[in-house]
This record gives C-alpha cells, structure tokens and sequence, in this order.
C-alpha cells in the first residue's frame, strides 16, 4: 500500500511538471579539458604519487563487477567507459614502489580543466571520538540508526520514465515520510526524537555533530574496541553551520571545533542543544565493523577513501575514479598532489575546480584539515589506451549548472553527500 501512495504522490509531481515552477536563472558554465603534457603541471615529478596509486587501485576494484559498457559511476562530462581504463587497473597492481610516477605517465595523459565555479580546495577528516554504549555523563547525545518511517523518492527515475526536463533539473533524491496519503519532508533536527531503540552508541554533543558534519568517523570505547559510525541517511535539509551561527552572534571567535568544545561545555547540554538546532540537517548512522585499519571510510563511489590519495568533487564534471592533479596552497606552501575522485558534498557540488581532500583519520588529521582552505588549478588525467576518454559526453557540452542549486549525481547508500563546516 505504501509503495502505490509514494507512486501516485510522484505520479502527481511528475504531473505539475506540465507547468513549470519558477526556477532560478541557469549560469553558464563553459567546461573543457585541454591535453597538455606532463612538463606544464607544476610540481608533477616532485609529487608524492603513491598515495593515489593505491586510492586508484581501490577504485578499480570498486568497478570490478560493473558491465565493461558502462560509463564511469557517479556520471561527468568525461572519462569514457570502464573497459577504457581497464589496461592501466591491470598494469596498477603490479607497480613496484617508487615507480608510481612513471606508472601514471605510461598509461594516461593530462588535461588542463577548464571551468566556472569556485577554484578552491578544502579538506575533510575521519574523527575518531571517545563513545560510550550507554548515556554516561558528557556522553549524552545518541547515534541513531536510519528511522523505519524515513522513505526515498529517486527523481532522476521519473525523470527519465517521463521524459520530464523539470524533475532533470531537480535533486535527484527526496528524503521525506508519510503522512496519511502525501509524502511530506522529513522532521528537522529540532523535532528529531532521540529514540533509544535506535542508538547503538553515545558521544559528546559537539563529537556527534562532527561527525554529522564530516559524514562518518570512528567510534572508540573504553575497553579499546573501535567501531566505524558510517553514513547511512540524512533528513534532506539543507545544511547550516551551527559554529557559524554562533560566530555571527558573537558567541564565539571564529568556527573552530575546539572554540565550539569550550563553549558547550561552559554553556551546558540546553544551550548546546538549542546552538545545534540553528541548523536542521541531521545525519543518521549505521554501525560498521572495521576490518582495515589503515583505510578510510567508504565514500560516495562506494570504495574506502585513502589519506592524501581521495578527493571529493562535484560528479556533475569529474566521474568518480577519476584521475586529477591540484595545484594549491598549504600553510604557505605549495600543494601539489595527485588524488583521485571518490566522494561529493553539499559543500562541493561548485562546479568543476571546487575539491575536498581527504586527510585521513584521527585528530592530527582533522587539525590539519582545518586549515586547508585554498585557491586551486586543476587537471585530469584520462587513459592513452582511450582517446574517447578524455572527450566531453556531446549530450552535456550546452549543459547549464545552476551553482545556488547543483544538480545530484551518484547517490551511494553508503554515503549520499558530506557537509562542511567552513
């Protein structure tokens, strides 16, 4: 009965397609990648290429059971199919140490990226936070597993069954929940209930929106045992950082973690409660048993993410597995790394030159990923074995991309997107 009530309420959606709402004015956005060789990317032979090698290799065992025919995941305006990038996965698993860099150059060639949007690199973290089975003092605030009345529409499915460019223009996913014979939006963060049934673990407040905001981390108990809190859905609003809302009320100097620890814990659980109610996106949580260690959490392509080697990108531009060289700034330092593509965020859906690095795991990594926060040049790398690859798919070479508003692309159901702080 529920599945016909959510096929006839976007039945219904599908209709007032017939009559567009007003949208906001597309900005154009001219994409191109221009080969080039690899003497014009700065800093390439000095680059550490090791750590994207083995995120690369991740990437290839990720697509292992994807049909040769099929595209790259996560969508792009390139990157050809998979059997294109076939050869090089092959030759990846035998690459002595140390050889990285000539691996890369024998089986891809480089390509300036081109495009509108910010040019702009972050980073992100997995935090590893102190947790408790049980409420116990500061450890008050649930992880909560996935709530049974919370209900996906996938738009993009309707798009194409109806031939509707309005529901192309939209997310491609609605998070919402029944009531009566509408699908509604889901309760915000504050109307949240913090049911005991469905946490499996209790943190700090500020550790558990952190982990909220970087879209997993690893949970550490008393008797030593660590866990994996990974994503598993959010509410479906749009994220509103509670540190900046309380910087802008002169709460507090600036949004830091640490300034935000101190706050909640002079101000007490009310006061935090009501600053982390300023944003109403919230993020529910499955347990995971970590079997890697060494291994970051599984991103938005679905494969675990690699320290200095995953990059988050908008997949309206990059595919994931996709092969990309930055040129930035780090502590007044270049930052020039080989990474590849293997999640997204709310935060980074910007167009093609806006990336999120991934630092790894653990407080030294969060602190350093704090400060990362530059402009940033691009280029990709696609496979000589494949001119095809490198070429911009010809049914989106007039695309528009409206920046306010991205279109989604991959929606792992790992992980759908990752908020940031900054």
């Amino acid at each position: 009965m529920r599945r016909f009530l959510l096929i006839a309420a976007v039945s219904l959606l599908a209709a007032c397609a017939s009559r567009p709402p007003p949208t906001p004015t597309p900005v154009e956005t001219p994409f191109a990648l221009t080969p080039v060789g690899f003497d014009a990317v700065p800093g390439w032979a000095e680059a550490d290429h090791a750590p994207a090698l083995l995120a690369f290799r991740r990437s290839c065992e990720g697509r292992r059971l994807r049909g040769a025919d099929q595209p790259l995941p996560g969508g792009g305006l390139y990157g050809g199919l998979v059997r294109d990038w076939a050869p090089a996965c092959a030759a990846a698993q035998s690459v002595a140490p140390g050889r990285e860099r000539a691996f890369f150059e024998a089986h891809f060639t480089p390509h300036a990226v081109s495009g509108a949007g910010d040019a702009r690199l972050t980073a992100y973290y997995e935090p590893i936070v102190q947790a408790r089975r049980a409420p116990e003092g500061m450890f008050a605030a649930p992880l909560l597993r996935k709530p049974d009345d919370m209900i996906t529409v996938n738009l993009a499915a309707f798009a194409e069954a109806y031939d509707s460019e309005t529901l192309r223009g939209a997310p491609r996913a609605l998070t919402g929940r029944f009531v009566g014979n509408e699908v509604r939006p889901y309760w915000p963060r504050a109307e949240i209930s913090a049911d005991p049934e469905r946490a499996f673990a209790y943190a700090h407040p500020v550790d558990v929106y952190n982990l909220q905001i970087q879209g997993s981390g690893r949970l550490a108990f008393p008797d030593g045992e660590q866990v994996r809190a990974a994503y598993a859905a959010q509410n479906g609003y749009r994220w509103r950082s509670a540190l900046g809302v309380l910087r802008d009320a002169g709460e507090l100097p600036s949004a830091s973690w640490s300034q935000f620890r101190s706050w909640s814990d002079a101000r007490g659980p009310e006061a935090t409660r009501a600053a982390l109610n300023a944003d109403p996106s919230y993020v529910f949580f499955q347990e995971e048993v970590i079997t890697d260690p060494s291994a970051g959490p599984r991103g938005a392509a679905g494969v675990p993410l690699t320290a200095m080697g995953s990059i988050a990108v908008d997949p309206a531009f990059h595919p994931y597995g996709a092969v990309v060289f930055v040129d930035g700034a780090y502590d007044n330092a270049p930052f020039r790394r080989l990474l590849v593509a293997q999640d997204t965020g709310g935060a980074i859906r910007r167009g093609p030159l806006r990336g999120d690095v991934f630092f790894g795991s653990g407080a030294e990594a969060g602190v350093g990923a704090e400060r990362m926060n530059a402009p940033a040049r691009w280029w990709t790398l696609t496979p000589r074995a494949a001119a095809g690859a490198g070429q911009l798919k010809r049914r989106d070479l007039n695309a528009t991309h409206t920046m306010d508003q991205p279109p989604a692309s991959h929606l792992s159901p790992q992980r759908r997107f990752r908020f940031k702080v900054f």
